[in-house]
């Protein structure tokens, strides 16, 4: 996730949008009839890939930000999601992490340790899987095949038809996997040893052994 001290004392994302709306700065969300601002509520969560955003935002780790609430804590038996931080509207001065997909700063990060732990490096021949709900269709398959390295082209903002990274991106071989569930904060990679540790050893992905029954 990312915070901009400058907007702290501002209120919610929610509290935004209510403002913006009150002073017709912003138009209703209204679908099929129905205004969803009547009812719901705008938590600031972003769906789908999120580049970096320039200065004065900063990056902030899940463990930092966590340290900040001082209630009890919240329910971890779900994988990384919004279940982990306080219910309801994020602040906002935080930008929270995206639903769906890596950041464009965890993603480029991924890639180069993936590289450096396959048999071509970023050439390795990879296939890559969006699932029904990132893309919108039900009726047909998006699979994708090619090097490692053309992966972000596959996103929209860098030149590509997706909003999300995506689902599921593995090489020829096996070798690793990754996984980034539609309705989750968090993503899951499997592989060799030397691979997971690479990870959890590099300075910009956070990791967390997460299990049901802790």
């Amino acid at each position: 996730m990312y915070e901009n001290p400058g907007r702290a004392g501002l209120g919610t994302h929610d509290d935004i949008r209510r403002g913006g709306l009150d002073a017709s700065e912003l138009a209703p969300l209204v679908v099929n009839g129905i205004d969803l601002d009547e009812d719901t509520t705008e938590t600031g969560i972003p769906l789908g890939y999120v580049s970096r955003p320039g200065a004065p935002w900063h990056r902030v780790l899940w463990s930092t930000y966590l340290t900040r609430w001082s209630g009890p804590e919240r329910a971890r038996t779900f994988p990384p999601s919004y279940s982990w931080f306080p219910a309801g509207s994020w602040p906002a001065d935080i930008q929270p992490p995206p639903e769906g997909s890596l950041d464009e700063e965890s993603l480029d990060a991924l890639l180069d340790t993936l590289s450096q732990h396959s048999v071509d490096g970023p050439g390795t021949e990879c296939v890559a899987f969006y699932a029904s709900v990132p893309t919108g269709d039900f009726d047909q398959l998006h699979v994708w095949r090619g090097p490692l390295s053309a992966v972000p082209g596959l996103i929209e903002e860098r030149g590509g038809r997706y909003w999300f990274s995506p689902t599921n991106l593995w090489p020829l071989d096996r070798s690793w996997m990754v996984w980034t569930d539609s309705d989750l904060q968090g993503t899951k990679v499997s592989g060799s040893v030397s691979l997971i540790e690479a990870i959890e050893c590099h300075p910009v992905l956070e990791t967390n052994d997460w299990s049901a029954g802790r």
